[in-house]
């Protein structure tokens, strides 16, 4: 496979060697309070995902609170660890299913011997899917990205750093309800994030958290508003609503193209959806791909007009909307979308299209 080939010289030697690359809390440079990071990337690229999280993690003085769907990644487990044996005060909820298994034993060992409280979800259906961490209570970090060495340095993936103490207390709220033990739309209760609409230095930036908030209906308002084009990177999409308005916009005239995991792409695996928008797409005459590798095109992205991003642990599902706990932000910036659509366009350009042979598929991947 061409990314095992492109990743294979310095995947492993990069794992290893990650505490010697990481960077310091100290480290000297002036950020925009709205950041996107891209993977998959060497361990010690600036412009990854991974040392950007390291970064992020690093930068904490108080604080570090995270709802995480899994955690495999060790040097992360450590330096959770050695935050909290520090003295911060480090939460995180994990997805309980997750947690007890085998693959997230060694990460696991390492919280557990530690100062770290973990909090595995108590809800018996749908996924505590989410990927975020708060620091200080000043910033948050989301996106799609798992903490985990596939997600970190091997999936395509994405994440946000926001800047912003208004955003910090949505997330903030969200991860208090779950680290009291409430989940899904009966434990969460009725809508609460206090902020669900701010400007963050001339940018717009939503807050939403499923299933309370409802976010299809936001995501279809995005989809509705756009003029000229739309792209969408999504690990799973099922969501006839959501299918329905990406028709609508291709029908009114706007630009769509749709990049979808090939994991999904055998009747055999879409038979039990009500809808396959995939076929639906096409049908249609939306450009839409699969990408052509056993890596997983994990990204949950929305571009409309290079110029708003959706993006979070929220994929394109009607599981993800009524079942699982999930997070969406959507991101009203220029500069962040274009990076976003240049992400998009680089995959756009690899992939082939044909689906080739798709990999098996794990407990996530059913999240349709």
């Amino acid at each position: 496979m061409r990314v095992m080939r492109w990743i294979g010289c310095w995947f492993f030697l990069a794992w290893l060697t990650a505490a010697a690359a990481l960077p310091s809390a100290q480290t000297a440079r002036r950020d925009p309070p709205l950041q996107a990071f891209f993977g998959p990337r060497a361990a010690d690229d600036p412009e990854g995902v991974y040392f950007n999280l390291v970064r992020f993690l690093d930068s904490a003085q108080q604080n570090i609170y995270g709802s995480v769907h899994e955690v495999d990644m060790i040097a992360i487990a450590e330096l959770l660890a050695a935050k909290a044996d520090k003295g911060l005060d480090v939460h995180i909820v994990v997805e309980n299913d997750w947690w007890g298994g085998a693959k997230n034993k060694a990460a696991r060992q390492v919280l557990e011997q530690s100062k770290v409280k973990v909090h595995p979800d108590t809800k018996a259906s749908g996924l505590m899917h989410n990927k975020f961490f708060i620091v200080d209570r000043r910033r948050v970090w989301t996106g799609s990205t798992n903490l985990t060495q596939t997600c970190l340095l091997y999936n395509p993936n994405n994440a946000v750093w926001i800047e912003d103490r208004r955003v910090a207390a949505n997330f903030f709220v969200e991860f208090d309800e779950q680290r009291a033990g409430k989940f899904g739309k009966k434990g969460s209760g009725p809508n609460n994030t206090p902020y669900p609409l701010i400007n963050v230095a001339g940018s717009r930036v939503e807050t939403y958290f499923s299933p309370e908030d409802l976010p299809i209906p936001a995501i279809i308002r995005l989809l509705d508003g756009a003029k000229e084009r739309i792209e969408i990177m999504c690990f799973v999409f099922s969501s006839k609503e959501i299918s329905d308005a990406v028709i609508k916009a291709h029908k009114r005239g706007v630009k769509v193209r749709v990049l979808l995991d090939n994991a999904f792409s055998l009747d055999s695996v879409t038979k039990r959806w009500e809808s396959v928008p995939y076929k639906e797409l096409r049908a249609a005459g939306v450009e839409v791909k699969f990408d052509d590798e056993r890596s997983k095109l994990h990204h949950k992205v929305i571009i409309v007009d290079g110029r708003s991003v959706m993006t979070g642990s929220f994929n394109l599902s009607t599981s993800a909307a009524q079942d699982n706990d999930e997070n969406v932000v959507i991101l009203h910036d220029r500069n962040l979308a274009r990076q976003f659509l240049a992400e998009f366009e680089r995959w756009w350009l690899y992939y082939t299209g044909d689906p080739g042979d798709p990999p098996p598929l794990d407990k996530e991947d059913g999240d349709g």
